[in-house]
């Protein structure tokens, strides 16, 4: 699940990028969507950290740690939107990809499964808000 702490803070990253940096026709739009993307993500990072960690007792990664491979993640940012979107859209499909392989662990209680499938399911809406933009 650090790897997908990490893919998260990179999302919530990337997308603040493009909301700050977008302009012409689309600004609007597109600064609303990052919103839209951005939204959510600091409670499910929090959730991950204290239901997932702390709740098995465990000690929650080390915010210099979570941070370091977090930008490592973060795609350089280009004033085309399309491929900032597509950048965008690549990480939020990193995201679903790791959580499917997480989900494949056997040491998950009924609560981690929760959490997963919620997640996954933010990210798919995520994932369909984008797709519909690059249409």
């Amino acid at each position: 699940m650090r790897k997908v702490l990490m893919i998260l803070l990179a999302i919530q990253r990337a997308s603040k990028g493009i909301h700050y940096h977008t302009a012409g026709a689309q600004f609007y739009g597109d600064h609303l969507l990052c919103d839209r993307i951005y939204d959510g993500l600091d409670d499910l990072i929090d959730e991950i950290q204290e239901n997932y960690f702390l709740g098995k007792e465990e000690e929650a990664p080390a915010q210099k740690e979570l941070l370091k491979g977090a930008t490592e993640l973060v795609p350089e940012e280009t004033e085309d939107m399309k491929i900032a979107f597509t950048k965008l859209d690549k990480l939020i499909l990193a995201g679903i990809n790791e959580l499917e392989t997480v989900s494949e662990l056997s040491a998950l209680t009924v609560g981690d499964n929760d959490l997963i499938g919620r997640i996954c399911s933010d990210l798919q809406k995520k994932h369909g808000f984008i797709w519909r933009r690059l249409k």
